[in-house]
């Protein structure tokens, strides 16, 4: 039932190979067809997770399949840029729309990236004029501040720098959709300056109060690898899509970094350093919030929070854990593109 290492590392070296070739749009392709020299063990292994799952399968670098990652947004059609926005150089990704409905802002988790949203863009581009995807400070291809890792409210303030930005550029207001740590920011962005935005959906987001118990299962860092993988995939997702065994290693050394832990760290500080569930729950725009049933990441609790604010439509995906947008792509696009596109027209 062992995967022949060799294949592993064929597929490591083709797909870094690919990385560096002259024609960027292929590379998804490239990697896609590696996939299926892993051997059918091998994906039940993927299937079932653990660090079972990791026997054989080549330990990719998250720098890579970002390279791949923003290779299939630029096949794709997206503009692609970095430029200053609230004091710090942001990268950003942008697609035309071909409705009249408000332009969109997705944000995606911590430790994430921009590209981590793509799912969503093709159901909304009938719909809004413009959909932009946002690459956090120290995510993505967005370098780290020169001063260090930020808070989640200096997070917030380059949210709404972004959000000003778009609207001083289209005038008109800005619909935000953000998982995990994006949609705490979303939520955040819509209660500090309501007059810019025209709607909020959060994606198992983030900044609800957590029980000490709750806190106390946030990982810090792993001295293994393996061991770290397995467990951010059993916090993360019910059951892990096979990219992301690719860099679940690496994923796991990355949540150690401090652009993480700063992050984790002001949650376990409670309200005085974090967003604050009374200004997350205190919104007066139309919100959604969409729930991973099986979320381990956080408690069941923090939708209830959230459901909290006043008219928020909530729906919860069954078999589904915190990244709906991964893990149930076509469930989470119809939930978002329904609630967006019953919005009156501004």
């Amino acid at each position: 039932m062992s995967e022949d290492p060799k294949v592993a590392e064929q597929f490591t070296d083709t797909v870094e190979q690919a990385a560096e070739a002259a024609h960027p749009s292929r590379l998804w392709l490239t990697l896609a067809a590696q996939r299926k020299k892993l051997s059918l063990a091998a994906r039940r292994m993927l299937s079932q997770g653990g660090q079972l799952a990791l026997k054989g399968v080549p330990d990719l670098s998250l720098d890579l399949m970002m390279r791949l990652a923003h290779a299939a947004m630029l096949a794709q059609g997206a503009e692609s840029w970095t430029a200053p926005v609230g004091g710090h150089r942001v990268h950003r990704y942008a697609f035309a729309g071909a409705g009249k409905g408000p332009q969109v802002l997705m944000l995606h988790g911590l430790g994430g990236s921009a590209s981590s949203m793509a799912p969503l863009v093709p159901g909304l581009l009938p719909l809004s004029s413009r959909v932009l995807l946002l690459d956090l400070p120290s995510h993505g291809r967005s370098p780290p501040p020169a001063e260090g890792p930020l808070s989640a409210r200096g997070y917030g303030a380059v949210v709404i720098a972004a959000i000003e930005q778009m609207v001083r550029e289209s005038g008109g207001k800005v619909a935000l959709v953000g998982n995990s740590l994006g949609g705490a920011l979303a939520l955040f962005a819509a209660h500090e300056r309501p007059e810019l935005c025209t709607a909020v959906v959060g994606l198992n987001p983030a900044g609800a109060e957590l029980s000490d118990e709750a806190i106390n299962g946030l990982p810090r860092s792993f001295d293994d690898p393996g061991v770290g993988a397995a467990r951010m995939a059993s916090l993360l997702f019910h059951k892990t899509p096979w990219p992301f065994w690719l860099v679940a290693r690496d994923f796991a050394r990355h949540w150690g970094t401090p652009t993480v832990q700063r992050i984790l760290d002001d949650a376990r500080a409670g309200s005085d350093r974090s967003l604050g569930l009374e200004v997350l729950t205190d919104i007066h725009l139309p919100v959604l919030i969409v729930w991973g049933a099986e979320d381990r990441l956080l408690p069941l609790r923090s939708l209830e929070d959230f459901a909290r604010i006043k008219g928020a439509r909530v729906e919860i995906i069954q078999g589904c854990g915190h990244i709906p947008q991964l893990e149930k792509p076509a469930a989470t696009r119809r939930a978002v593109t329904e609630f967006l596109g019953s919005l009156s027209p501004l």
